[in-house]
């Protein structure tokens, strides 16, 4: 039993999917214990999984272009972008409950993703093809994107989308709402994209060794540039999913979810520097980390300034642990 004991303990150690499993039963046991009857309960986790998906999305848009070796600081803009054009344009054309309104609001959408592929683009033409740093070819359309946002609005919150389509994020499937549903199946799709495909293993590739990419016979730019749109068009639809469930969107909404979205990337196993990542620790990291959130918040007296110092410091150790066990 020992020796058992001693080789799932350095399984755990190991495997960053089974940290974050371990971790998950932790934080709900810990809440469990401290407010027996509120944690443990479908109506919150109801509300967690409702919470998460937002970041969640934007954590696979992050996570992809990290394991290519770069990453893309200005998927929160191409969301509140996307979701600014949602909300005038279903204001605009559906004001109340009209004939056709499902066909609008697909319209809407595609519009959406479409905004999400050309913002895409940009990142992928200047990282890809212009050499561009990642960091600071995302920074600068991030801006540019905020930029556009606030001149559409006049720096005011869109507001009177039809209840038609945010009475949508209301639906659930038993404690999974429609939003949650939503990312679960792009997280499927990208596990597959990812350790199924040819286009998961060059990725993969140019992230652990560019050049070797590119003496293998790769285009790192094209693949660079599927990267970035395949990024946008995940951070397209967490801006669908905030306007239906927010029922408003706003230039500046989620400034902190780029923060969250890299903590989610490193506590789940993706290497800052490329080449390795896995979608099933992205989803366990960005559920953990909503339900300590929620269990922060059920304590009255703690600020909710708190929460910085929280996942600054979850960051820097996560960081820190990762290097540790990944030198071992």
């Amino acid at each position: 039993m020992t020796i058992d004991a001693r080789k799932y303990g350095a399984f755990i150690v190991r495997n960053s999917v089974a940290r974050i499993a371990v971790l998950v039963i932790f934080v709900a046991l810990l809440g469990a214990a401290l407010h027996p009857g509120m944690f443990l309960t479908v109506r919150n986790f109801t509300s967690i999984f409702r919470q998460l998906s937002e970041y969640g999305l934007l954590s696979l848009a992050v996570f992809i272009c990290m394991v290519s070796g770069g990453i893309d600081l200005s998927v929160v803009y191409i969301a509140n972008l996307c979701a600014i054009v949602v909300g005038i344009f279903l204001s605009t054309i559906m004001p109340g409950a009209i004939a056709g309104g499902s066909l609008w609001i697909i319209i809407a959408c595609l519009i959406a993703v479409a905004i999400g592929i050309a913002c895409g683009a940009m990142n992928g033409i200047l990282v890809g093809y212009l050499r561009v740093p990642a960091m600071l070819a995302t920074l600068g359309t991030g801006q540019l994107f905020l930029g556009i946002s606030t001149v559409i609005t006049g720096g005011k919150a869109i507001s009177g989308v039809p209840r038609a389509f945010t009475s949508m994020a209301g639906i659930s499937l038993g404690m999974l709402p429609l939003n949650f549903m939503v990312f679960l199946v792009c997280s499927v799709l990208m596990m597959f994209l990812m350790s199924r495909t040819g286009f998961g293993f060059k990725v993969q590739l140019i992230g652990s060794n560019p050049k070797a990419a590119v003496f293998s016979g790769l285009r790192n730019n094209r693949e660079l540039l599927k990267v970035y749109i395949i990024s946008g068009v995940l951070a397209s639809i967490s801006g669908i999913v905030s306007v239906m469930r927010m029922s408003s969107a706003k230039p500046d909404y989620g400034v902190s979810y780029v923060m969250y979205s890299i903590l989610i990337c490193v506590f789940g196993g993706t290497d800052p520097n490329g080449g390795k990542g896995n979608v099933t620790g992205i989803v366990l990291a960005t559920i953990v980390l909503q339900m300590i959130t929620t269990l922060m918040n059920m304590f009255n007296n703690l600020s909710a300034f708190y929460r910085d110092i929280v996942w600054g410091g979850a960051l820097l150790l996560m960081l820190i642990v990762n290097y540790i066990l990944d030198r071992k």
